[in-house]
């Protein structure tokens, strides 16, 4: 149970500190629901991530799988209150499912698309999406 507090008291320096970081950074919401949807959406965003770049043996991804836990981490401390809040208890794998599912289709449009343009507009928004999680973290 100690291990379970400090973790916690951990998890909420790293949420103290990422939300007093630069103002260029992503907010972080206000709501419990809102806290642990965006924690699983991102924990799902950079799982799949990661798994493509260990697929095409980027040596970046045991960064980006760190950057996962990460938000596993914020989301294990901020779903209790959540589902206080109302969350139903298996909403947060349907928001992990959705963040894959969303990065998954910018990917394959990146490495199958023959339209340029559109394989140019996924990099973005991954991109976008991927530094909409990272922008939270501190050093990421």
């Amino acid at each position: 149970m100690e291990k379970a507090g400090t973790r916690i008291a951990g998890i909420a320096l790293i949420l103290a500190l990422a939300a007093t970081a630069a103002a260029a950074r992503p907010a972080t919401p206000g709501t419990p629901w809102k806290r642990a949807e965006l924690f699983a959406t991102c924990s799902g965003r950079l799982a799949a991530v990661s798994a493509r770049q260990q697929a095409v043996d980027d040596p970046a991804w045991p960064r980006t799988m760190d950057q996962r836990d990460m938000f596993n981490l914020m989301l294990e401390a901020t779903l209790p209150e959540a589902i206080r809040f109302g969350v139903p208890k298996d909403e947060p794998v349907l928001w992990r499912s959705a963040g894959w599912t969303e990065m998954a289709g910018l990917l394959a449009d990146i490495a199958y698309s023959f339209d340029s343009g559109r394989a140019d507009r996924a990099r973005a928004a991954l991109a976008d999406r991927m530094s909409d999680c990272t922008g939270l973290l501190l050093g990421g």
